[in-house]
């Protein structure tokens, strides 16, 4: 038995005989294979519609939690006051719904009921058993002191206490698991994601928009586990559940993600067996150097050293590598032929050096392992090609030319990271290379071929020759697991900034997870993204909140210049100002910034305003407007519905100091995004979570196909809002 569950108990059962109505506390639950019996059985119906109950999504049901449900003698039952108790499907129940709802209302069941009492039509398509612990509750409420996070609001079917397992949300490690509460066996499945239910009011409850916004931002907007029942039983509060020694967290990759993720284990308190499987038979190191200071000694930068993995307890498996997953199974096939059961798989493999010869030898070589760079390091050449114009290019050119190595750099594209950096800076860089003697060609194609005296390259009718070919054309990501696990991958598996995948038990994170970006999914390949990520994700897998991620930051060091970006750069991007000197320029692009031997500027970029241009821009009013509202009805923060006699309902809120007035119905769900809240500039819907820009309606983050967001032009008085003609 494990340590990390020692005295974990039920201290709380619930059921909910009518979806969207507040539930019933039970000292007993019979648990069948869909669920607990008479759980959701009914639903709330607009009498004249047929529409189903859906607060949140349509405000009109949001007082449903303020009515009490239970079952007695078979029959579910409901009730305003807690009092009175009317069978929910008689005239007495729709008339006293009706008058809550100020319209007809009426109960009903969804489906027949099975021989178990479950519904067979049942509304919801989650796992059909809600866990969450005391333990997330009080993790929730270290972050929002201020809230009453009261379990109502999650509305689970089982409450436990697990007091001896670290913070966080500790029920996720069930997640893949078997654990029996008394006679019944249940297996935890998936994270339970959270909605605008819980921040309606319930009870003594009051409504609380912070808890989802602080899901959202800061737990991905899950709290608690679902749950599917493996053998059917009754649970009584008080009994313990008995759980197996949580199965290994599996990490497959160890450099500097692999290795971060299984420190992040154990310094947030994960007592579970570790296991971090390598493909070197080094320790992790850190790869940053072996471009930078090539030619001059490797050094010793350890992701983490043996002394450290035995100290932390973490099975540090050398030269091993995995041939297979089975995510049925959640087993790994060793390249031994061993097998390693897992209950979640962290995939951090990186990439391999793209070659397109396709063979490496004495003179054809490519830079990715510490053995590569002694290799390149140890034969001394004093020629030197290179192939590919990226940092790994420009970064063992200045290198090798420090050396006082010949070099040619052959760059198929029309500038130096073309595809990444403005031309302005591609440009600043090929002339700070060409100014130290670097042979650099731009836009063209070699045809190589080697000898057992020198490497040749052919371009057009010119020939040359070198003692070694370092290919540097960037690298491939090792996503080939997840493609075995059936995981979504797009030159890369496809992942969030936490390295949640489309399996909830198989992360990614580093070089290999292809995330999120400004304009379109990216991997970022970087140092600070592999640390950043990494301890991201063993976050999202404790159920921690997620700490602020700090603003990407790259560096470069080329002939004792320091370049630095700060922001995610893409070469499109439209030049806000430059500033600094021909030797040491700044350039700033709005969204990101890169400069040369600039450590305050780069420092300072993310706390600056950002230039006007750099942000798009709200409606012009035209015409002298009319009165929207008062201009006292909304203060800072504020987010208001407000029916307009032209425009319909709007969603009306003010943020650092600006009014805006946008469409109230979000263009994807038509839920109403007065019911979301706002965040950086940006209005979120409460049902998918779809970000609209406030100044323009442009969305973010949003299913795909959502349409803008309608934008009106607002203005305002000493005592009004104005609403104007002119929209987005």
């Amino acid at each position: 038995m494990s340590t990390m569950f020692d005295g974990a108990v039920v201290t709380g059962l619930w059921r909910y005989p009518i979806s969207t109505l507040g539930g019933e506390h039970c000292d007993s639950l019979q648990l069948a294979q869909g669920g607990p019996v008479g759980d959701r059985t009914h639903g709330l119906f607009d009498a004249e519609t047929g529409e189903n109950a859906y607060p949140v999504r349509d405000p009109r049901w949001n007082r449903a939690p303020e009515i009490s449900a239970r079952i007695s003698n078979g029959t579910p039952q409901a009730s305003c006051d807690g009092k009175v108790w009317l069978d929910v499907e008689s005239a007495p129940a729709r008339e006293m719904l009706s008058s809550h709802f100020g319209r007809g209302v009426e109960a009903r069941r969804y489906g027949a009921l099975s021989a178990d009492g479950i519904v067979a039509e049942a509304r919801y398509s989650m796992a059909p058993v809600h866990l969450i612990s005391r333990q997330a509750l009080a993790q929730l409420s270290r972050v929002l002191p201020q809230s009453d996070i009261d379990p109502r609001r999650f509305r689970p079917n089982i409450v436990v206490d697990l007091p001896s397992a670290p913070e966080g949300i500790p029920e996720y490690n069930l997640l893949g698991q078997k654990f029996r509460i008394g006679n019944v066996i249940l297996r935890g499945v998936s994270h339970c994601g959270r909605c605008g239910f819980t921040t309606l009011a319930q009870g003594e409850l009051p409504a609380d928009p912070d808890v989802l916004r602080t899901l959202v931002d800061r737990f991905q907007r899950n709290l608690g586990i679902y749950c599917v029942v493996e053998t059917e039983g009754t649970l009584q509060v008080g009994q313990r559940l008995e759980i197996p020694r949580p199965r290994p967290i599996v990490i497959v990759g160890a450099g500097q993600a692999g290795a971060m993720a299984a420190r992040t284990l154990r310094e947030l308190g994960y007592r579970g067996p570790v296991h971090l499987i390598g493909n070197e038979a080094r320790p992790p190191y850190e790869r940053p150097e072996l471009s930078k200071a090539l030619f001059r000694g490797v050094p010793d930068t350890d992701a983490m050293t043996l002394d450290e993995a035995k100290s932390l307890d973490i099975d540090l498996r050398l030269d091993s590598g995995v041939v297979a997953v089975d995510p049925d199974t959640s087993q790994l096939t060793l390249a031994d032929g061993n097998s390693l059961d897992f209950a979640r798989l962290v995939i951090a493999t990186g990439g391999r050096a793209r070659n397109p010869m396709a063979t490496t030898g004495p003179r054809v070589r490519t830079l990715r392992t510490r053995d590569d760079a002694q290799a390149i390091a140890l034969a001394a050449p004093r020629r030197l090609l290179i192939l590919g114009g990226g940092w790994i290019a420009m970064e063992a050119a200045a290198a090798a030319r420090a050396a006082g190595i010949d070099v040619t750099v052959l760059v198929r594209g029309p500038a130096l990271a073309h595809r990444l950096l403005p031309r302005g800076v591609s440009d600043h860089l090929a002339a700070l290379h060409r100014s130290h003697g670097i042979d650099l060609r731009l836009g063209v194609t070699a045809e190589f071929s080697v000898d057992e005296n020198a490497v040749h390259a052919r371009i057009d009718d010119c020939e040359m020759s070198a003692d070694m070919l370092l290919i540097a054309t960037g690298i491939a990501p090792n996503d080939d697991l997840g493609r075995q696990a059936g995981i979504a991958s797009d030159a890369g598996i496809i992942a969030d900034a936490a390295g949640k995948t489309g399996n909830p038990l198989i992360h990614a994170v580093g070089d290999v997870a292809l995330q999120p970006g400004p304009s379109a999914p990216a991997r970022i390949e970087s140092w600070q993204n592999a640390n950043d990520q990494a301890r991201a994700c063993v976050q999202a897998m404790l159920g921690l909140p997620l700490s602020p991620r700090a603003p990407l930051r790259f560096w470069s060091d080329q002939f004792g210049k320091r370049i630095q970006i700060a922001g995610l750069p893409h070469a499109e991007a439209t030049l806000c100002s430059v500033t600094g000197d021909a030797e040491r320029p700044f350039w700033d692009y709005g969204d990101f910034a890169i400069g040369v031997d600039r450590p305050q500027e780069i420092h300072c970029f993310d706390s600056e305003p950002r230039p006007e241009t750099a942000r798009p821009q709200p409606p012009v009013p035209v015409g002298p407007g009319r009165k929207l509202v008062a201009r006292s009805a909304v203060p800072e923060g504020a987010l208001l519905r407000i029916k307009d006699p032209e425009y319909g309902v709007l969603a009306v809120t003010r943020t650092n100091g600006r009014v805006y007035a946008v469409a109230d119905a979000c263009p994807h769900a038509l839920a109403s995004l007065s019911d979301g809240f706002v965040a950086d500039g940006h209005i979120v819907c409460p049902v998918h979570f779809a970000e609209f820009d406030l100044a323009d309606g442009t969305p973010r983050k949003a299913p795909a196909g959502c349409r803008k967001l309608t934008v009106h032009a607002v203005s305002e008085t000493d005592d009004l809002v104005l609403i104007h003609d002119g929209q987005t």
